[in-house]
């Protein structure tokens, strides 16, 4: 099975999962969030990266989905869907067709995505209730009203999110696909790096390794020496030195599906004051993973976290978090902080991390995804925790 045809068939899973979290009389799901169109509908759009402002929406029955999409979107959905009638076309774009393309993709756009998505709307079959998504806006809530009454809808923001959280088989297969490219990065830049190379050298080894796995690069943050206290700071043409500290924090996705690691190197051995606080971070991290399991609840993993690195070695340590979940974007829900009072539940996918950042001295990390279980946790993550060495 293609790639393409298998995230639809992840999809038809998401609504089976979704509708029977719904009441039975609801009949029809839409969204305009970008996240919920590619859970929904399985259709991950690159036109959201290179036009954020951009407007699409899925149209979510039980057993099919269908898309509003610009014209020039439409393309690239028809190929994931693979049925002309489900893809309704707004705005201006030009495509030419040979006989195995439908021609509904070539005929005249609607003007405007509210005339698309309105008839689209009113062509769905059947009666019932209507989940609207209002986490992006109320645009859709708005026309859906026009069409139905407002009476017919519910907002299902919330649920959307609740089920996003705890995640089925293939959206983790994905997550670990998106992890595993990472992997392969570090391992390159395990294997081949040498003092004297750029923060940029070691990022152009980790997105080659990214898109050679499969996935689409999203973020490479190399920062050394002083520079490593930076966070979340661009790769520079600075030359890194022998026993310097190198934090590495990158992430990629698969299918939409995001990874996130952070792990701290060094060429050479780290000195004594490296070792003294990278062992506190990597015990807060350890300790957060001991005590992981279902009904465990977020704020409680943090102070965890948090408490453990200072009884070690670094009495100051704060965080605003310590980690999130992580699925269709980076940051998902819940957020590892002490005020998140989110009771961690079997099948969410978790960031925990123990980030220090000493500005004028640098910066170190350790970070791993998870998934939470019953019990305890099952690594997403497979890369040594320690301090790498190179």
């Amino acid at each position: 099975m293609s790639e393409l045809k298998s995230m639809v068939s992840l999809a038809k899973a998401v609504r089976d999962k979704v509708y029977a979290a719904l009441p039975s009389d609801v009949r029809l799901l839409v969204s305009d969030n970008p996240l919920n169109k590619a859970y929904l509908s399985g259709y991950v759009s690159i036109a959201h990266d290179l036009a954020p402002t951009y407007r699409s929406a899925v149209l979510a029955r039980c057993d099919v989905a269908e898309l509003v999409t610009s014209a020039a979107d439409a393309a690239p959905a028809f190929e994931a869907l693979g049925r002309g009638e489900l893809i309704h076309r707004y705005g201006e774009f030009y495509f030419d067709r040979d006989d195995s393309v439908p021609s509904i993709m070539t005929q005249m756009p609607h003007a405007s995505f509210d005339a698309a998505f309105v008839e689209a709307l009113a062509a769905q079959p059947g009666e019932g209730r209507v989940g609207v998504d209002r986490s992006h806006d109320d645009l859709l809530w708005r026309l859906c009203a026009e069409v139905y009454g407002e009476s017919r809808l519910l907002d299902v923001s919330l649920l959307l999110e609740s089920c996003r959280a705890v995640k089925l088989p293939g959206e983790v297969v994905r997550l670990r696909r998106a992890a595993e490219c990472v992997e392969a990065g570090f391992a390159k830049i395990l294997g081949t790096a040498h003092a004297g190379m750029t923060e940029r050298d070691l990022a152009a080894m980790m997105t080659e390794s990214m898109v050679l796995g499969g996935g689409v690069p999203r973020f490479v943050s190399v920062t050394s020496g002083p520079r490593s206290a930076l966070a979340d700071a661009y790769p520079t043409g600075r030359a890194i030195a022998q026993g310097e500290t190198i934090r590495i924090d990158a992430g990629c996705t698969v299918d939409g599906y995001w990874s996130d690691i952070g792990r701290t190197l060094v060429f050479g051995k780290p000195d004594p004051r490296q070792q003294e606080i990278y062992a506190a971070l990597l015990r807060g991290l350890e300790a957060m993973l001991h005590h992981l399991r279902e009904g465990v609840k977020a704020r409680d993993l943090f102070e965890i976290g948090v408490d453990t690195v200072r009884a070690n070695g670094i009495p100051t340590y704060q965080r605003q978090h310590c980690g999130h979940g992580i699925g269709l974007r980076s940051y998902d829900t819940p957020l590892i902080n002490g005020r998140d009072d989110t009771t961690l539940k079997a099948g969410m996918c978790l960031c925990l991390e123990t980030p220090y950042y000493r500005l004028g001295e640098g910066g170190m990390m350790v970070e791993d995804t998870v998934l939470v279980t019953e019990t305890g946790f099952e690594p997403i993550t497979t890369l040594s925790r320690g301090f790498l060495t190179i």
